[in-house]
């Protein structure tokens, strides 16, 4: 084990009144992208089972492109939270329709509601689980109400 490498880790309190302390650390292959890394790491602390800790609310969803911008409305003249790197996965709460954006050969006017942040993201950047054709299932929309699935008008990439 290489310990001079860089590391990604997580801690936390968990469970009500509870004290203990649940440490994740992960060391990638050189040249592991940090979105990767950042989703490995998500994905082992959640198959955690620690008693008395609930789930958080939403879905988990992976996203393509690099730098793909958190905002603070549905429209890409609000303000950039944070930008995203290649690969991560996010937690989704909801969708809201907004601005209409296009990234060849996709256009959609769904933005993402991200729990992390409270803010959004385009729904062109989010991708399907194994590259699934339904579009959306079972996320919420603004009113907390279960959508039927869509179809992405491009298929999945």
């Amino acid at each position: 084990m290489d310990l001079s490498r860089p590391t990604l880790h997580t801690t936390g309190v968990v469970g009500p009144g509870d004290r203990s302390i649940v440490a994740v650390f992960t060391l990638h292959p050189s040249g592991t992208s940090y979105g990767t890394a950042y989703t490995d790491i998500g994905r082992l602390t959640r198959s955690l089972n620690v008693p008395g800790a609930s789930r958080p609310a939403g879905t988990w969803i992976g996203t393509w492109g690099s730098g793909v911008r958190v905002r603070t409305q549905t429209t890409t003249d609000s303000g950039t939270l944070t930008m995203l790197p290649a690969g991560v996965e996010v937690l989704v709460g909801c969708q809201k329709r907004g601005q209409q954006v296009s990234q060849p050969p996709y256009v959609n006017d769904w933005w993402a509601q991200l729990l992390q942040y409270g803010d959004y993201m385009t729904n062109i950047y989010l991708s399907v689980p194994e590259n699934q054709a339904a579009w959306g299932t079972d996320l919420l929309n603004e009113r907390g109400d279960r959508r039927a699935a869509r179809r992405h008008p491009q298929g999945r990439r």
